[in-house]
């Protein structure tokens, strides 16, 4: 869908203002404001973006990089007491086994 945008005025005496819509087509955005607004006139309807995002899926694997550094760091402060003695048995099986 693409975003279109138009000037409208809804009373005689008042000024006009612009409005915003998301539409499939041109026609169907002036049915909408036509709709939604019941205008007097519409004037200057255009297309302002198209329907593609800016958003990619190198924004999406970095935003999931920086979750899971975030979550990562809170797991090891919220369970330290855990994490610190389990790195210390293992480290010392390691030490234990590479001496054999």
């Amino acid at each position: 869908m693409a975003t279109y945008k138009a000037e409208i005025k809804t009373v005689p005496t008042g000024s006009s203002y612009t409005v915003t819509v998301e539409s499939g087509s041109m026609s169907t955005a002036k049915q909408e404001i036509e709709h939604l607004y019941d205008p007097i006139y519409i004037r200057n309807l255009r297309q302002v973006s198209s329907g593609s995002s800016s958003y990619s899926s190198a924004d999406s694997s970095g935003l999931l990089a920086v979750g899971a550094v975030i979550l990562g760091l809170g797991l090891l402060v919220s369970f330290w007491w855990i994490i610190i003695p389990v790195g210390v048995i293992l480290g010392i099986l390691y030490v234990i086994g590479s001496s054999d």
